[in-house]
């Protein structure tokens, strides 16, 4: 079977499952028998899965029971773990465009009166009928974004999610520490190619990621930390201010360091107390998964991605979650304009499944 049946064919058994693909590397899947998400300080291999809203036990994770590499021919095993529980119901909508320009208005003005230096604020765009099959889009995913850490995760705890990153939390492997900073948006066909050339808006945003970052960890006893950039970064209709921050730790650092990082300005604010109030107050639903991070940890590598550019999915019906940046220079509908280019990710692969179908 392809990929996408093999993906389709267990969600129909509803086991619990992470399938994923690193940016250069070869997709697979980690089975994880029964539903218990364990910690995954806990466990030596896994799928950390940890929402923006911390768990009180720090990041879990999908251990994995089968391994099962993805690509044109997919065998999986005739016998599959227990089915679990998926949970129930129907997409609960956040911000609507309207709603989110109401959002940002007042965000600038505590960013005036001095409350906030920045905050992120997140939107849902709902799409129904989806018209495509979890797995068609996790394969179309593969194939439209091969710069991106593309992921599925299932879980009776999270339900079902799907997402292709551009930003990652942090790699750690072989005691080399590597982090990126990644902040500042404009439409990929007019930003410049020089980091330097871009508005004063996305620059200050950037440098507070980066200096956060920076900031994180040296407290933690990194050493030899190093900074590169910023640089452009392209990610589909979209590019970015990225800076990549290297440093030396040890292995059994990963995941302290991760919980440190998160959430960073690049998707929370600063200051970070204040910045998480007022998403608290004014975004109504829930950020689940997204803007949290996840990927694959083992004893000698942890690389571990922002869940941006992500989507919550049900039967049939989908719910993307984007977000930007507000500083003091922003303009409400621009920044409307901004978290719509960047659902247009995934808007582009679902209008072609569904063209296609």
């Amino acid at each position: 079977m392809s990929t996408a049946e093999a993906i389709d064919e267990l969600l129909r058994r509803k086991v619990t499952f992470a399938a994923f693909r690193m940016p250069g590397g070869t997709a697979k899947a980690y089975i994880q028998s029964g539903g218990e998400l364990l910690p995954a300080r806990r466990l030596e291999r896994c799928f950390v899965l940890e929402p923006f809203l911390r768990d009180l036990d720090g990041p879990c994770g999908i251990a994995p029971d089968l391994e099962v590499e993805l690509g044109a021919e997919v065998t999986l095993p005739p016998l599959l773990p227990q089915p679990i529980e998926r949970p129930s119901g129907r997409p609960v909508p956040g911000l609507d465009r309207a709603g989110y320009q109401a959002a940002v208005t007042k965000a600038v003005e505590r960013i005036h009166d001095g409350t906030l230096f920045k905050v992120v604020l997140a939107r849902t765009v709902p799409v129904r009928p989806l018209g495509s099959t979890p797995g068609s889009l996790f394969e179309a995913a593969l194939d439209a974004m091969p710069h991106a850490m593309v992921a599925m995760a299932f879980t009776e705890r999270h339900g079902l999610w799907l997402g292709a990153s551009p930003e990652r939390l942090l790699m750690l492997a072989g005691g080399t520490l590597e982090v990126d900073a990644l902040a500042g948006t404009q439409p990929a066909h007019a930003a410049a190619a020089r980091a330097a050339d871009w508005g004063a808006k996305e620059r200050a945003e950037q440098e507070a990621v980066t200096r956060m970052i920076m900031d994180t960890l040296e407290a933690a006893g990194v050493q030899e930390l190093v900074q590169e950039g910023p640089h452009v970064k392209h990610a589909g209709p979209v590019a970015h201010l990225h800076t990549r921050i290297s440093g030396k730790a040890g292995q059994e650092q990963a995941l302290a360091l991760a919980a440190a990082l998160h959430p960073t300005p690049a998707v929370g604010g600063t200051p970070r107390d204040a910045a998480m109030a007022f998403m608290a107050a004014v975004e109504p639903h829930s950020r689940g998964l997204y803007a949290g991070y996840w990927g694959p940890h083992t004893p000698q590598r942890t690389e571990l991605y922002v869940n941006i550019r992500c989507m919550e999915l049900f039967d049939q019906e989908a719910l993307l979650h984007v977000g930007a940046g507000i500083t003091g220079a922003s303009d409400p509908d621009k920044e409307c304009d901004e978290v719509e280019r960047k659902a247009d990710t995934w808007m582009r692969i679902i209008s072609a499944l569904r063209s296609s179908g």
